[in-house]
C-alpha cells in the first residue's frame, strides 16, 4: 500500500475476533476521535485488568477510524529494557521514506539521546502525517511493559500537542502501579484526557458472545451462571465456551454444566482437547513470546504442516494470525493463556524450545533463550553474558547491561562471580537513574560479602531513596576502599560520581574539587563521562571560588562554541553558566544556545535541561522576554519527564522574572510560591534556596516593595559586626552580582544607609567592568548618593552611564537601563538641574524600553512620575501584538527570523500542524495574511528603544 502505511496492519487486527458490548466506553473513545478530528489532541487511557478486552476496544475503535492514520505499539516484557522500543515500533509503521526527514527516529538505536529529543521529532513526524494523510491515532496496547525511554518519550509528545488532530490511547492493566502513577499525572497535567475503565461484560453481553462464538442460543439459566461465575471477564469466558462442547450448550438443561474453576485450569483443560501438534505450536509460541512468522514458529515447534496444526488453535481462541501481513506472523491471543501454557510445558521440552529457539531468532533475543534453556549453572555462558553487558554499558544501555549481568550471576558457579555480577547488575541499573530494579535487588545486596562494590550500591540507593547522611557515610566508605585498590577503578568511579552530588546538594564545593580531581586522575573513563566530571568540578570550584576561578576549569574548551565536540557540551553547559553568573551574557547566550540546539540534534547532553532553563533567564536579563517566556515552557516540559529538580527551580525562576515585571502578579507569586514550597521540602539545598529567594526578591522589586526584598534574601545572607558597624555577606556564589545587586537596593530603599554603602562597596570589588552589571551598578550607587543627600554626586553618577560608552556588553539588559533613565530624568526634574526637555529625552527613552517589554508596573511608575510633574507620557497607538499569546509570540519570533514553520516547530517541540494553527491566530489579530507582513506588523508596532 502507498503512502505512510496500512490501517488494517498497524491496529494488529484480530483475526476472527469476536467483539460485543462496550457501548460506553466506545462512546467515550469516540467523543474523542471527533474533537480530535476537530483539531484537538485527546489522550485517553484505558485501563482494566489483564484480558478484560481492553485490546479489543483498542482495535474495535481503531478499524472504525477510517480516516485516521493509527500506529500501533505493544509493549513487550522482553524489552522493557530496550531503550526506545516502543517509539520504534510506532514508527516502523510509517513509511521509511517519511520517517528518514527525522534521524532520530530513523536511527536504529535511542540509547544515549534525550527523550524529548526523539519527543520532538516525534512531533514533527505526526505534523508531517496530519499533513500527508489527516488525522492521527497513536495506540499503545500493555503501556505498563514499555520501555522507560519510550515512556518518557510519549509523555513529553503529549504535552506538546498543543493544536493537532491527533488521538492518543494507551491501554494499561488497573494492578500496573508505578504505570498507573505516571499516566495520572499525565492525565491531570493535560486539558484534554479522560479515563476509561473497563469491567466486564453485562448479562446481555454474554449471551451475545456465547452466540457469535457458537451460533447457538443458550439457555437463559447458563447466561447467568455464566455471567455469575466469570464476572464477564470477555477472556475468562471464551475459554469456558471453548470447553464446553456445543451440544452441552444447546441442551435445556445446560445450566447444570459443572463450569471450571479458574482460568488457567480452563486453559489447560482446553489444551487437553487439542491435537498434540496444535499444542506444540501453542507451547513454541508461549517460549518465544512474542510475534513471530508462522514457518519460525514451526520450525521450533519441529512441525511439517503448521497451518493444519493452526486451526485448532484458532478456533479454541488462544493463537492469532495475521495472514494478510508478510511471513503470517502469529501469537497467542493474551498473555494470561501464554502463563498458563508456558507453565504447562514439560520441563524437558521448555529447555528443548528455548534451545531451539535460541538458533533462530536474533542475537539479541538470543540470549534469554540461551538462559532459560540451560538446567544448571554455566560458568561459560556466565561469562558471556558478562561480556555483552560490558558491550551494552559502553553504548548506555545500562538496563539491558543489568538484566545480562543478573542473568550471569544466575549461572554462576562460584559465589565470587555471582555476587560480582549481581552488584554490577545494580550498578548498572542504578546508572539509568531510574532504579526501580535496583532497589528489588536491596535484599540481595546485603546478603553478598562485603566489599566496595556492595558498599557503593547500598550508598547509591540511599541517595535516590533520599537518606542522604546515610548515603553520604556509604559512599564515601566505598570511595576511600576503592581508591586503594587498582583493581576496584570502575567502583571508584561510581562512588566519586554520586559522592559528588551529595557534595554539590550541601554547598561543600571544596569536597567536590577534590573528589571529582582524583575522579579523572583514575583515567580509563569514556570522553562524555569525563566531561562530565570536569563540569562537576568546575561547579564545585564555583560554589567554593566563584565563578571567575571555576571558568579556568573549562580553558581547554575552544572559544568558538560551535567548534566544541558534542562530548563536550556538559563543560560548554557550565561554561555558559559561569558567563551568565558574571553578567557576561552575549558569551553566555552563544555557550547556552550551543548545548540547547545540539541537545535538539540528538546529541544527548546531561546538562541540557539546565542549560535551557539558565537560557530563560538569559533572555529576560537580555530583554528578549518572549523569547525567555518560550524557553522556561520547554524547560519545565523536560523536567516533568526527567524530574530534573534542578532545571525545573532555574525555569520556575526565570518564569516569575518575567511574570512579575509584567504585573502577572498572581502567576509570578504561583510560581515563587512553588519554588519556596520545593526548597523546603528538599530541606533547602543551597540552589533550590538561591532560586526561591530570588524569585520572592524579583515578585518584590517589581511591586518596589523594598521591605519584602529585603525579607525574601534573608535565606542566602549572614549578618556580621565589623568595625562596629552591621556588614551583611552573601552565602552562595551562583549568581552572587544579582543577589548582591537585590541586596544594596532593598537596603537602600529600607533607609539602612550605612549597610547598604558597605554592600555597594563590595559589589564594586566582586564586578570584574564586564557586562551588564556596570548599568545595575550606576543605578544603585546613584541612588544611595540620592537618599544620602548627595543629588549633584548622584546626577554625575547618572549622567555618565547614561552618556557614556557602556562596556563590554554592557548594553543588553534594557530593563536595567530603563530603571536608570527613569531615576536620571526623575532627579534631573526634582533638582532642577537641566532643562525640562532633557529630563523628557530620559523619560521617553524609559518608557519606550518598558514599554518594549510590556514590563506593566514599571511603566505605570513612570507614568505617575511624569504626571507628577506636569509632563504628559509619549502618546502610543495600542499594539495590537500585544493581543497576542505567549505561544503566538513565540511563533511569530521564530518566523519572522526566517525560520520556515517546519524549523520553528523543531526549536519550540511543537507539530508543524501547531505552528500553522498559531499563524493563522497570529495574522488574524493583526489583519495580515504574509510572513513579510507580520515582520513588519511587529516592527512598527514595537516601541523605539534608544541608549
Amino acid at each position: 500500500m502507498s503512502g505512510a502505511f496500512s490501517t488494517v496492519d498497524a491496529t494488529a487486527d484480530g483475526h476472527g475476533e469476536v467483539f460485543v458490548g462496550r457501548l460506553r466506553e466506545s462512546d467515550q473513545l469516540a467523543v474523542c476521535a471527533a474533537r480530535a478530528r476537530d483539531g484537538e489532541a485527546w489522550l485517553a487511557v484505558v485501563e482494566g485488568e489483564a484480558g478484560i478486552g481492553k485490546s479489543a476496544l483498542a482495535r474495535a475503535m481503531a478499524a472504525s477510524l477510517r480516516d485516521f492514520t493509527v500506529l500501533w505499539a505493544t509493549g513487550d516484557p522482553s524489552e522493557t529494557d530496550l531503550p526506545g522500543g516502543v517509539v520504534s515500533q510506532l514508527v516502523r509503521r510509517v513509511d521509511r521514506d517519511m520517517v528518514a526527514e527525522f534521524p532520530l527516529l530513523a536511527q536504529g538505536s535511542a540509547a544515549g539521546v534525550s527523550p524529548h529529543a526523539i519527543g520532538g521529532q516525534l512531533l514533527l513526524l505526526l505534523g508531517a502525517l496530519q499533513e500527508s494523510r489527516g488525522p492521527v491515532a497513536v495506540v499503545v496496547d500493555d503501556v505498563h511493559w514499555t520501555d522507560p525511554l519510550s515512556l518518557q518519550v510519549l509523555g513529553f509528545a503529549l504535552r506538546r500537542l498543543w493544536a493537532d488532530r491527533v488521538l492518543t490511547i494507551l491501554l494499561t492493566r488497573s494492578d500496573a502501579e508505578g504505570t498507573l502513577e505516571t499516566l495520572d499525572r499525565l492525565v491531570r497535567t493535560l486539558d484534554r484526557a479522560v479515563r476509561v475503565e473497563i469491567g466486564g461484560l453485562d448479562k446481555d453481553d454474554v449471551a451475545r458472545m456465547v452466540r457469535q462464538l457458537l451460533d447457538v442460543r443458550p439457555a437463559p439459566g447458563l447466561v447467568e451462571r455464566l455471567h455469575s461465575y466469570t464476572k464477564g471477564h470477555p477472556l475468562h469466558l471464551r475459554t469456558v465456551l471453548a470447553e464446553v462442547p456445543v451440544p452441552t450448550l444447546q441442551d435445556e438443561v445446560a445450566e447444570r454444566w459443572p463450569i471450571a474453576r479458574t482460568l488457567r485450569v480452563g486453559i489447560t483443560s482446553l489444551l487437553d482437547q487439542l491435537p498434540p501438534d496444535s499444542v506444540a505450536l501453542l507451547e513454541a509460541m508461549a517460549v518465544l513470546d512474542t510475534r513471530l512468522p508462522l514457518v519460525t514458529v514451526a520450525q521450533i515447534a519441529a512441525l511439517a504442516d503448521p497451518v493444519r496444526a493452526l486451526e485448532p488453535a484458532l478456533a479454541a481462541g488462544l493463537a492469532r494470525w495475521w495472514p494478510t501481513e508478510a511471513q503470517s506472523p502469529v501469537a497467542l491471543t493474551h498473555a494470561l493463556q501464554r502463563d498458563a501454557v508456558y507453565d504447562a510445558i514439560d520441563p524437558e521440552r521448555r529447555r528443548a524450545l528455548h534451545a531451539a529457539a535460541a538458533g533462530v531468532v536474533g542475537t539479541a533475543a538470543a540470549w534469554a533463550h540461551r538462559v532459560a534453556a540451560a538446567t544448571s549453572v554455566d560458568p561459560g555462558l556466565a561469562a558471556e553474558l558478562e561480556r555483552s553487558a560490558h558491550a551494552e554499558a559502553v553504548i548506555g544501555r545500562n538496563a539491558l547491561a543489568a538484566t545480562r549481568l543478573l542473568w550471569a550471576s544466575s549461572l554462576s558457579a562460584d559465589r565470587a562471580d555471582r555476587e560480582r555480577r549481581l552488584l554490577a547488575a545494580c550498578a548498572q541499573s542504578l546508572l539509568t537513574l531510574q532504579p526501580v530494579a535496583a532497589v528489588k535487588l536491596r535484599t540481595q545486596v546485603e546478603d553478598c560479602a562485603p566489599g566496595a562494590l556492595r558498599t557503593c550500591a547500598l550508598g547509591v540507593m540511599d541517595l535516590l531513596d533520599g537518606r542522604f547522611v546515610t548515603a553520604e557515610a556509604r559512599l564515601t566508605e566505598a570511595w576511600n576502599e576503592a581508591l586503594a585498590d587498582p583493581d576496584s577503578a570502575w567502583t571508584a568511579v561510581l562512588a566519586g560520581t554520586f559522592l559528588t552530588v551529595v557534595m554539590i546538594r550541601h554547598c561543600r564545593g571544596a569536597e567536590t574539587v577534590d573528589i571529582a580531581g582524583k575522579t579523572l586522575a583514575i583515567g580509563d573513563l569514556d570522553p562524555a563521562t569525563s566531561d562530565l566530571t570536569r563540569a562537576v568540578l568546575a561547579t564545585g570550584r564555583m560554589w567554593d571560588q566563584g565563578p571567575r576561578a571555576a571558568l579556568l576549569d573549562v580553558a581547554h574548551l575552544p572559544a568558538v562554541a560551535t567548534e566544541v565536540a558534542d562530548h563536550q557540551l556538559a563543560t560548554l553547559a557550565t561554561r555558559g553558566v559561569m558567563q551568565l553568573f558574571l553578567g557576561r551574557l552575549p558569551a553566555a547566550r552563544t555557550d547556552l544556545a550551543t548545548v540547547a540546539h545540539r541537545d535538539q540534534q540528538g546529541a544527548g547532553s546531561k546538562l541540557s535541561h539546565q542549560s535551557l532553563s539558565l537560557l530563560a533567564i538569559l533572555e529576560y536579563l537580555a530583554g528578549d522576554w518572549n523569547a525567555s517566556e518560550s524557553a522556561t515552557d520547554r524547560a519545565l516540559a523536560i523536567a516533568a519527564i526527567q524530574d530534573h529538580v534542578l532545571g525545573d527551580a532555574a525555569a520556575g525562576f526565570a518564569a516569575v522574572c518575567v511574570e512579575a515585571g509584567r504585573g502577572q502578579w498572581e502567576a509570578a507569586q504561583d510560581h515563587a510560591d512553588v519554588l519556596s514550597r520545593v526548597a523546603e521540602t528538599l530541606g533547602s539545598p543551597p540552589a533550590e534556596t538561591i532560586y526561591a529567594a530570588l524569585a520572592q526578591a524579583m515578585l518584590a522589586q517589581a511591586r518596589a516593595d523594598h521591605a519584602a526584598m529585603l525579607r525574601s534574601l534573608e535565606p542566602l545572607i549572614d549578618r556580621v559586626a565589623a568595625d562596629g558597624d552591621e556588614r551583611i555577606r552573601l552565602r552562595f556564589k551562583p549568581f552572587w552580582l544579582w543577589q548582591q545587586s537585590l541586596l544594596v537596593e532593598a537596603l537602600t530603599g529600607t533607609g539602612q544607609l550605612v549597610t547598604a554603602a558597605l554592600a555597594l562597596d563590595d559589589l564594586r570589588a566582586g564586578y570584574d567592568g564586564t557586562g551588564y552589571m556596570q548599568v545595575v551598578l550606576a543605578r544603585l550607587g546613584g541612588r544611595l548618593a540620592e537618599v544620602q543627600g548627595r543629588p549633584r554626586d548622584a546626577l554625575a553618577i547618572y549622567a555618565h552611564a547614561a552618556t557614556g560608552t557602556p562596556a563590554e556588553g554592557g548594553d543588553t539588559a534594557p530593563l536595567f537601563r530603563a530603571m536608570l533613565e527613569h531615576s536620571y530624568g526623575r532627579l534631573l526634574v526634582a533638582t532642577a538641574s537641566g532643562s525640562r526637555r532633557e529630563a523628557a529625552k530620559w523619560f521617553k527613552s524609559a518608557h519606550d524600553r518598558f514599554s518594549a517589554l510590556q514590563a506593566a508596573p514599571f511603566l505605570e511608575r513612570c507614568d505617575a512620575d511624569l504626571a507628577a510633574i506636569g509632563l504628559t507620557a509619549p502618546a502610543q497607538a495600542r499594539s495590537r501584538a500585544l493581543a497576542l499569546t505567549e505561544r503566538e509570540l513565540s511563533v511569530a519570533h521564530l518566523v519572522t527570523c526566517g525560520r520556515t514553520n517546519q524549523e520553528a516547530a523543531a526549536e519550540l517541540y511543537i507539530s508543524q500542524k501547531t505552528v500553522e494553527y498559531h499563524l493563522s491566530n497570529i495574522y488574524a489579530k493583526l489583519g495580515i495574511s504574509s510572513r513579510r507582513q507580520l515582520a513588519e506588523s511587529l516592527r512598527t508596532q514595537q516601541p523605539e528603544t534608544r541608549r
